[in-house]
C-alpha cells in the first residue's frame, strides 16, 4: 500500500465516527439555503430598469403601508421602522427584474443589510404569509422574479409628448 492509501484509511478511521451527523447538517443546509424553485428570475440577464421609480415604487411602498416589510425575527413579526427605500426580492444582479412582483418596502438598515443575497425558500414563504395581513384585499401577496407580458407592455408606452419642466434652473438661467 502506498502512503496516500494509508492516509486516506488513517482519515477515514477518524471521521467515521463522526459522519452520522455530518451527512444530515449537510442535507439540512442544503434545503434551508435552497431558492423557491419556479419564483426567481428566468435568466440571469439584468434588467435595463434598476431602481424602482415612479408607479412602481409607489405600489410598492403603498401594498406595504409605508412600513418595512423585512421579517423580526426570521419570517415571524414584522419590522416596525417606516419603509425608505424599494427593494428587489430576488437581487438584480442576479437577474430579479425590476417589477411590482418582485418589489419589497424595506427600511434603510435592512435594505443595506441585505446586498446581493438571494433568499431561500422560507424567506418568500414568509414574507407571503405575512403579507396577507396587510396588503389591500384582493392583491397578489406571491413573489413572482418574472417580467410578464403585462409588464413589458407597460414599458413600450411611450412617455408623454407634452412639454418637459426642469426641476432647477440652470446656472446660466438664474
Amino acid at each position: 500500500m502506498d502512503l496516500a492509501a494509508l492516509m486516506a484509511q488513517g482519515a477515514l478511521a477518524v471521521l467515521a465516527p463522526h459522519l452520522w451527523w455530518l451527512i444530515p447538517m449537510l442535507a439540512l443546509v442544503v434545503v434551508l439555503r435552497f431558492p423557491m424553485l419556479g419564483r426567481g428570475p428566468g435568466s440571469t440577464k439584468r434588467d435595463p430598469w434598476r431602481s424602482f421609480k415612479f408607479a412602481a415604487r409607489a405600489t410598492v411602498m403603498a401594498r406595504a403601508g409605508g412600513r418595512c416589510e423585512a421579517p423580526l425575527f426570521f419570517t415571524w413579526g414584522r419590522c416596525s421602522s417606516p419603509a425608505t427605500d424599494a427593494d428587489h426580492i430576488m437581487p438584480w444582479s442576479k437577474g430579479g427584474p425590476t417589477v411590482v412582483s418582485n418589489g419589497q418596502a424595506l427600511c434603510r438598515g435592512h435594505n443595506r443589510s441585505k446586498g446581493a443575497f438571494v433568499p431561500p425558500w422560507w424567506y418568500i414563504h414568509g414574507l407571503e404569509r405575512r403579507r396577507r395581513d396587510y396588503f389591500p384585499d384582493g392583491a397578489d401577496v406571491r413573489v413572482l422574479a418574472r417580467m410578464s407580458e403585462e409588464d413589458r407592455a407597460a414599458r413600450l408606452v411611450p412617455a408623454s409628448s407634452g412639454p418637459r419642466r426642469r426641476i432647477r434652473p440652470s446656472t446660466t438661467e438664474r
